[in-house]
């Protein structure tokens, strides 16, 4: 693969993207499955290779004389799976499949990130529903919590799973002004370029209170003009984004312009820094990543 074609950013500077190595993190399941079928999307239009990843964890009730026997039957499950699955998703020769054995999932397939040097990490959510929200559980909460590297989260509410197979067309990037969002600008530049997309650039205002529309009018004027100043002077000049000024809840509000506008995916970038249990990067990206309608990238500073 030519370096021009890339999707980790090395620099602000650079807008190009890197996706040569792509790991796909499989528990076997539907939620998984359609995060395989969005990995092997990408993977066509970029010639990437693809790491389809299963941990064993610690298996719990077993003795130490057993779980020796215990690991190897896990193994050949997950062998058999794997198998399965590759073949299911027709992707012989596009996939290197590794079984991967011993601790908490995350840790495991962080040390296999960072030897493999990975670009992204692809996962599925199993969308457990509660009366008023959804969970990502608490494998794939762990993963998108913790991980430095891009992050690229299929929902179970996800309709457009194929992602890059049958090319990019909408892109919706939000942006909050913070250094963090000036990062996956760069991102999302690059794919709109790389796939000839339509990007939309959207700020939402949180506004709790009925503001005369009249205020709101000026209000917007004044962000989208800050929101072309905010932008590389590249993204502005090749493909004229589409500008948007919304106001209300951040979540409910980025989830409706996806909606309305069939975006095939959302970027938006997350603080850096450690996280530990109950801490999540953002409550409005968990909020994304749980309900939005189409794959969501996150990426940190």
């Amino acid at each position: 693969m030519s370096t021009g074609r890339v999707i980790a950013i090395s620099h602000l500077a650079n807008p190009a993207v890197q996706l040569q190595r792509i790991l796909v993190a499989t528990d076997f399941s539907a939620g998984a499955r359609a995060a395989l079928d969005c990995a092997l999307g990408i993977a066509r239009h970029y010639q990437s290779e693809v790491f389809l990843v299963h941990v064993i964890p610690v298996l719990p009730y077993v003795s130490p004389e057993g779980s020796e026997e215990a690991i190897h039957q896990a193994k050949k499950f997950a062998a058999q799976e794997m198998r399965r699955l590759v073949q299911d998703a027709k992707c012989e020769g596009m996939v290197r499949e590794e079984i991967l054995s011993g601790g908490r999932v995350w840790p495991v397939l962080q040390e296999f990130v960072k030897a493999h040097a990975l670009d992204l990490v692809v996962l599925g959510t199993h969308g457990r529903a509660a009366p008023k929200e959804q969970l990502l559980g608490p494998v794939a909460e762990e993963i998108f919590r913790l991980a430095e590297c891009p992050v690229l989260t299929v929902g179970a509410q996800s309709e457009k799973h194929g992602l890059a197979a049958e090319g990019v067309r909408g892109i919706l990037y939000a942006t909050n002004f913070k250094p963090h969002s000036e990062r996956a600008a760069m991102f999302a530049h690059s794919l709109e370029r790389e796939h000839g997309a339509k990007l939309t650039v959207l700020h939402v205002v949180e506004d709790q209170l009925e503001s005369p529309s009249g205020s709101h009018g000026i209000i917007r004027d004044f962000i989208i003009r800050r929101l072309r100043k905010g932008l590389p002077a590249a993204c502005v000049g090749n493909c004229e984004p589409d500008f948007q000024v919304r106001f209300g809840d951040p979540g409910e509000q980025i989830l409706a312009a996806a909606r309305e506008q069939h975006s095939d995916l959302i970027i938006l970038g997350l603080r850096g820094g450690i996280h530990t249990a109950g801490q999540l990067p953002s409550a409005i990206a968990y909020k994304l990543v749980c309900q939005a309608s189409c794959p969501v990238l996150t990426t940190r500073l």
